[in-house]
């Protein structure tokens, strides 16, 4: 009798409790996020370069931008969004580069394929360049 008791009492007291589930939303950018150092392969020019790059997002916190400083080593700063595990960075016109391209996480890694006109030099040849972010 007193188990069957027991057993009762356990039942009323855990039905009477509310559990409340909290769920903080992933953002897809927050993979994309920090320091990096870069190796850019210019299939253009057959030209291996090495230097840093940071991505930081949008202050927007339901938006999907990040901005990618020191892009192409020139101290430019790229906007770029963010689906998922990919990038797109629609073509803009930044202080005389017109940059249009897209990229994708991998392994921690990221990878940039983009084309890059310098509209001051005097060749007008396009810059076709595979990149690698590796984290610092």
């Amino acid at each position: 009798m007193k188990k069957g008791l027991l057993i009762v009492s356990v039942l009323v007291l855990l039905s009477s409790c509310d559990l409340t589930i909290i769920e903080i939303p992933f953002d897809n950018r927050d993979n994309f996020v920090g320091r990096f150092e870069a190796e850019e392969y210019s299939e253009t020019y057959d030209q291996l370069s090495f230097f840093d790059m940071r991505i930081v997002r949008d202050s927007d916190d339901y938006g999907n931008a990040i901005y990618i400083r020191n892009f192409y080593a020139q101290g430019i700063e790229v906007y770029a969004e963010v689906n998922g595990r990919r990038i797109t960075i629609p073509r803009q016109a930044i202080d005389g580069y017109v940059i249009e391209g897209t990229g994708r996480l991998e392994n921690g890694e990221i990878y940039l394929t983009y084309a890059v006109d310098d509209t001051f030099s005097a060749n007008n040849r396009t810059d076709f360049c595979n990149t690698v972010l590796f984290r610092r």
